[in-house]
């Protein structure tokens, strides 16, 4: 998330630096966000 978020790497940038297909990437972002949101109510 702060990859993508505060240093501006796109879901394709994070894939390539993680090594997993993009849709595995968009996953994880999508997910940890949703967490994340849990954790802020």
């Amino acid at each position: 998330i702060v990859l993508a978020y505060a240093n501006g790497l796109t879901h394709g940038e994070l894939a390539g630096r993680f090594a997993v297909p993009l849709g595995t990437m968009k996953s994880w972002i999508r997910r940890s966000l949703l967490v994340l949101k849990e954790c802020l109510a």
